[in-house]
């Protein structure tokens, strides 16, 4: 009768056997039935990126902080308003919605565009107020300043050479969408 000890070692033995030969069974795919190299397939595809379109614009005139949806920029926005910066001039708020399923990447929203009458029936042109993050510490950064995920909301501000006095009659255009009226709702 063998010994307990040879008992033991023998079973090691066949186990180690065991174990040496499936894994040479997975280091082969070709006898498992998995396939040879030419029937692998590796494909990738595209990210979607997110991608503005300029559409007709929708000129708002009646309740100018009523949400206006912008097709081609895949947004909400929200005028909100006007009033006095702390340093000069007029902080314009808007509030936007991504409704996009998409990342709104932080260069994606150009900066809006603002006008004033001028009393004789046209319009001039406001400048932005410039910004130096350095300088500007107390002052938040104007625009988008990270992406805006799928859903997602936030106020831009941007900051205009103008009193909000002046803002009784002007246009406000960002995306799309141009509002028109008094911005100091």
């Amino acid at each position: 009768m063998p010994s307990s000890r040879a008992i033991v070692s023998a079973i090691a033995s066949v186990s180690i056997a065991g174990v040496a030969l499936a894994g040479c069974s997975l280091f082969d795919p070709n006898p498992s039935g998995l396939g040879s190299d030419e029937d692998l397939v590796v494909s990738t595809s595209e990210v979607p990126k997110y991608q503005p379109e300029d559409t007709d614009e929708q000129r708002i005139t009646g309740d100018l902080s009523e949400p206006v949806k912008d097709e081609g920029y895949g947004v909400t926005w929200w005028n909100q308003g006007a009033y006095q910066d702390n340093t000069s001039g007029s902080v314009v708020t808007i509030r936007v919605r991504n409704d996009t399923d998409l990342p709104l990447p932080a260069d994606s929203i150009k900066d809006p565009t603002l006008e004033v009458a001028d009393g004789n029936g046209g319009w001039t042109s406001v400048d932005l107020l410039p910004y130096d993050p350095d300088v500007n510490t107390n002052i938040v950064a104007p625009g988008l300043d990270r992406p805006l995920g799928a859903g997602a909301s936030t106020n831009l501000q941007y900051r205009f050479d103008v009193a909000p006095g002046n803002l009784w009659n002007a246009r406000l255009k960002i995306g799309n969408v141009v509002w028109e009226g008094s911005l100091t709702l």
